[in-house]
């Protein structure tokens, strides 16, 4: 009877090996063919967007909003929304609808099709936080710095640095 039922466990185990095997090929492959069928990008403008924030007494808040552009064509919701934020701070998120924004064939503008507001107090410490702006489709998510500056200096001399 030990040996039947040992017999079994170990059947057991090699169809459980088998077919664990089997659901992570699948994933890979349905993984790689998402990939191959991704049809929209947030737009890369070079530098991350900045944000400057006057540091100032507790109560004072700031807000602001970081615009963006997803090129492309998209069948679903694009869902959008900002993290890694100063901490206590927050950030709208939403969606785009399926669509599609292709640059302007005579001088390669691209028209904005999202914006973020975020805020916060300005109590925070004095640093600069890197955020990221994220994009997704359920499948792909892809992402863009923003800086919010927390400092004294002035809001002009802060965007000139």
């Amino acid at each position: 009877m030990r040996v039947v039922s040992r017999i079994a466990g170990s059947a057991l185990a090699l169809v459980a090996v088998l077919l664990l095997s089997l659901v992570g090929s699948s994933v890979v492959a349905s993984a790689q063919a998402a990939s191959r069928t991704h049809t929209w990008h947030l737009q890369n403008y070079g530098a991350p967007q900045r944000m400057c924030v006057q540091h100032g007494p507790e109560g004072r808040t700031h807000q602001s909003y970081f615009i963006f552009a997803v090129t492309g064509s998209w069948s679903t919701d694009l869902d959008f929304g900002m993290r890694d934020l100063p901490p206590g701070w927050t950030a709208t998120e939403s969606h785009i609808p399926p669509g599609s924004n292709h640059p302007d064939p005579d001088d390669g503008a691209v028209g904005v099709n999202g914006f973020i507001l975020v805020q916060g107090s300005a109590t925070v410490p004095l640093a600069t936080y890197r955020a990221r702006m994220w994009v997704s489709d359920g499948t792909v998510t892809e992402t863009h710095p923003a800086d919010i500056v927390v400092t004294t200096a002035s809001w002009v001399d802060c965007m000139r640095a």
